[in-house]
C-alpha cells in the first residue's frame, strides 16, 4: 500500500539516522581516553574533599597514643548541561529527490555533536592554567595548590617549559614527588603524554628514538617508550602538554545524564518534516591529582 503523506517523517527517518550514526562512529570518541565517563541519576553530582591521617608519631613509653582525624574540606559541584539542535527537511526537497542534500546535513548535524562533546570536555584541560577550570580546593587545575594538613603544592612545571625531553624530566619529577593533603608521599606513576596534535611528531621523536633526539652525542634517551602518547585533535592551545596517571587514577570526570537522542516530527501545514538531538551530560577535574601541567612556550 503507497506511503501516506503522513508518514512522511518516519519514512526518512531509517536513512537520515544510520548516516548520523555511521558519522557518529567512523571515528572513535577521544574524551574517554582521559575522563572517567559515568551515567548519572541526578541533577548534578558531588564531591567533597577529606584530608586522612597524617604520619604516626613515635609512643614514648607509658604515654596514651596520641589521637588524630581526617580534615574536611571543600565540596564541588558538577550541574549537568542540556543540549538540543534540530533541522527540517522539506516536502519539496524530498519531492525533488535532493537526498544527497540531506545526507550532507545530517554527517553536518552529527559532527556537531561529536564536536559539541569533545570541546567541552577537553576545555577542562584547555583552561587548565587560567580561564576558570577550577577544582575543588578553588585553585586552577594546574598551579599552586593549598593543602589542608597545611604547605603547599605546585603541579605546573615551573619554568612553563616546551614539549620536550628536559620538559618531560621535569613533569616526571614533580609527579613523582607528588604529596597529598597531609603532606604524604601519593607514589602516584606518569602513564600518559596529553597533548595536541601540534606535537605529535615532536612527540614520536622523543618518546621512540633510542638516542636522545636533537644531540649527536649518543646519548641514551631514557623517555623511550616510557609514556603512552594521547594525541586530542580538540585542544585549541597548540603548546600546552600534560603528564597523566592512568585515568582511573585521575579525579577526571565525564556524565552522561542522557546521551544522544533522536527525535522527529511532521509538519502538517508544509507536509515536511524536523528532526532533533537531545543530549544531557557534564565534566570537569574535581581534584589535581594524576596531572602535571606545562602552558609550554
Amino acid at each position: 500500500m503507497p506511503a501516506s503523506i503522513g508518514q512522511f517523517g518516519q519514512l526518512l527517518v531509517p536513512g537520515l539516522y544510520e548516516i548520523i550514526f555511521e558519522d557518529l562512529s567512523m571515528h572513535g570518541e577521544e574524551f574517554p581516553m582521559v575522563f572517567n565517563v559515568t551515567n548519572s541519576t541526578k541533577n548534578y553530582e558531588e564531591d567533597q574533599l577529606i584530608a586522612g591521617l597524617a604520619t604516626i608519631p613515635p609512643k614514648p613509653e607509658g604515654e596514651p597514643i596520641r589521637l588524630d582525624q581526617p580534615i574536611q574540606g571543600g565540596t564541588w559541584r558538577l550541574t549537568h548541561t542540556s543540549f538540543g539542535l534540530g533541522f527540517q527537511v522539506t516536502r519539496e526537497m524530498w519531492d525533488d529527490d535532493q537526498y544527497g542534500i540531506m545526507v550532507r546535513v545530517s554527517r553536518d548535524f552529527a559532527a556537531g555533536i561529536r564536536q559539541t562533546i569533545e570541546v567541552n570536555a577537553i576545555g577542562n584541560f584547555t583552561n587548565a592554567f587560567s580561564g576558570g577550570a577550577t577544582t575543588i580546593d578553588g585553585a586552577q587545575v594546574c598551579g599552586t595548590h593549598n593543602l589542608l594538613g597545611g604547605g603547599t603544592y605546585s603541579n605546573q612545571v615551573a619554568t612553563n617549559v616546551a614539549f620536550s625531553t628536559t620538559g618531560l624530566q621535569e613533569a616526571t619529577i614533580i609527579f613523582e614527588k607528588m604529596i597529598n593533603e597531609r603532606g604524604l608521599l601519593k607514589r602516584m606513576v606518569p602513564a600518559k603524554v596529553f597533548l595536541p596534535v601540534d606535537l605529535q611528531f615532536k612527540c614520536g621523536e622523543i618518546l621512540h628514538s633510542h638516542y636522545k633526539p636533537y644531540t649527536g652525542n649518543n646519548e641514551i634517551n631514557v623517555m623511550q617508550g616510557r609514556f603512552e602518547p594521547v594525541i586530542n585533535h580538540y585542544f585549541t592551545s597548540t603548546v600546552n602538554w600534560f603528564l597523566l596517571a592512568q585515568t582511573r587514577e585521575t579525579w577526571t570526570r565525564f556524565y552522561w545524564r542522557v546521551m544522544p537522542q533522536f527525535d522527529h516530527q511532521d509538519d502538517f501545514s508544509t507536509k515536511g518534516a524536523s528532526y532533533s538531538v537531545y543530549f544531557r551530560q557534564s565534566s570537569g577535574i574535581v581534584y589535581w591529582h594524576g596531572i602535571v601541567g606545562s602552558p609550554g612556550q
